[in-house]
């Protein structure tokens, strides 16, 4: 199922959103637990990779 560009903007935003949220939490949890924050350096770059993904346009395999 492809998703039309209206929907993958909106999803993209959603993506891309919750990043500042995280690096707020990030710079909070970087003194109390080191591996809170890794796994946070971990959740941010899943989203930019998300992110990254919702950019690129979809590769239809059906059309070929």
């Amino acid at each position: 199922m492809s998703l039309n560009e209206a929907e993958r903007i909106a999803l993209r935003r959603e993506a891309y959103d919750p990043k500042g949220q995280v690096i707020g939490l990030l710079i909070r949890v970087s003194a109390a637990d080191a591996d809170a924050k890794a796994a946070l350096v971990r959740a941010r770059s899943a989203l930019f990779d998300a992110w990254t993904i919702l950019c690129s346009p979809p590769d239809d395999e059906e059309d070929h």
